[in-house]
């Protein structure tokens, strides 16, 4: 992702001075509706005013997310902005904090006049004009500061004759319990969600998703070359288990094991893998609280594969996309990860980086699990234990939220 010649020297240098932090947008449905993104300087000399930071997000912004909120935390927000060339799918939160100042408000104004989606993050202590209220989608409320539910989380009613004025976005969510009171309380989306929350209610089956499953079939049927087939399957790493399972069983007899996904699919051919995705359709479903999980788990697939482009031939970047990929698979199922990837031939590195966090990826883990925290200090350890610029860590997350959400 070179920088178009006749850019600022910061523009070309924005992705290597700044964390990017993500959260995946989640709607009521449990759909991946779009992402936030958090950008925080890496030093305080390097702090830019908005329009330059968002200038030079725009060099690699994924465009096919779908809404993505995009939080500039301490830039200097000034008439900059106005310069900013937003993408479509665009909105930019700004802090209630600021709202205060004359200037600011009038800023405001300008940039929903010119075409800028705005969302305000956290809750005025003081009401704002209406007028000013409407330059904004949405508001993004931390829970702990959402005043329809007590200190110890019921819900209160809202106030008599107090309907709220703009739609609310709910962050800071913990726990799946916790979420589903938001989405009562009235919430159309939240930021995040609890990864490290292990289900209760026993084992579920591993079900690959009715949409990438009908996508794969599609293109098995018309024989598309294998290299517009894998990136598809790989938006779904319950299908690339089951794929991965199927090819180096005993019924498969195939004369090698097969490791990668792009391999499995020339291994099998068209035909058997139009077959194979016919017979599994019935196992397909789209289990509401697991799709996030399944999501999520290949954005990490597809972000250690990116990341590792540049630096490992292609075997081991197949390698890395499994790490990323099946990292999330016992939250998805309620079973061991152990007896999970018992059931595959898997390389040894990926193994010691599931399952004991040690080998030559398990840094790679480190690094995607602090950018979901939008943890600046993690992210710069797990980073320089790498020895990677943070251009290559931001440009492969942004790749990676794109090629999840990609058209088939």
């Amino acid at each position: 992702m070179n920088a178009p010649a006749g850019l600022p020297r910061f523009l070309a240098n924005a992705l290597d001075t700044h964390y990017v932090g993500y959260a995946p947008l989640i709607d009521r449905a449990r759909r991946t509706v779009g992402a936030r993104l958090s950008v925080l300087a890496r030093e305080l000399s390097e702090r830019r005013p908005v329009g330059e930071v968002l200038q030079g997000l725009s060099l690699a912004w994924p465009m096919h997310v779908g809404e993505v909120l995009v939080a500039p935390l301490d830039a200097q927000f000034d008439e900059s902005l106005l310069d900013w060339q937003a993408p479509g799918n665009a909105v930019l939160e700004l802090p209630t904090a600021a709202l205060g100042d004359a200037a600011m408000q009038s800023l405001v104004f300008r940039a929903q006049e010119a075409g800028t989606r705005m969302a305000l993050r956290g809750r005025p202590d003081t009401p704002l004009p209406p007028s000013l209220l409407d330059c904004f989608e949405h508001t993004i409320i931390h829970i702990a500061d959402d005043r329809r539910r007590t200190r110890s989380g019921q819900p209160l009613p809202p106030p008599a004759g107090i309907t709220r004025r703009v739609p609310f976005v709910i962050t800071g969510v913990q726990t799946v319990a916790d979420l589903d009171d938001c989405f009562a309380r009235g919430a159309i989306a939240s930021v995040g969600w609890p990864l490290e929350e292990r289900t209760a209610g026993g084992e579920r089956p591993l079900q690959p998703g009715v949409a990438v499953l009908e996508a794969v079939r599609g293109l098995a049927a018309e024989r598309a070359p294998v290299a517009r087939i894998a990136p598809v399957l790989k938006r779904d790493p319950a299908l690339v288990f089951k794929l991965l399972r199927l090819v180096n069983s005993r019924e498969s007899s195939l004369p090698v094991q097969v490791t990668g996904v792009a391999h499995a699919v020339q291994m099998l051919g068209h035909a058997r893998l139009a077959r194979w995705a016919h017979l599994i359709a019935p196992s397909a479903g789209d289990e509401a609280n697991a799709a996030p999980l399944v999501h999520a788990a290949a954005v990490r697939g597809f972000f250690l594969e990116f990341l590792a482009a540049a630096e490992w031939p292609d075997e081991r970047r197949g390698e890395l996309y499994l790490t990323g990929a099946f990292s999330l698979l016992d939250r998805v199922t309620g079973a061991p990860l152990a007896s999970l990837l018992s059931l595959l031939a898997l390389p040894e590195a990926v193994s010691e980086a599931l399952l004991g966090r040690t080998g030559p990826y398990a840094g790679y883990l480190a690094l995607i699990e602090a950018l979901e925290q939008a943890d600046p200090i993690a992210i710069r350890q797990a980073a320089e234990g790498l020895a990677l610029p943070l251009s290559a860590c931001n440009e492969a997350l942004l790749r990676a939220l794109s090629a999840t959400s990609a058209p088939a």
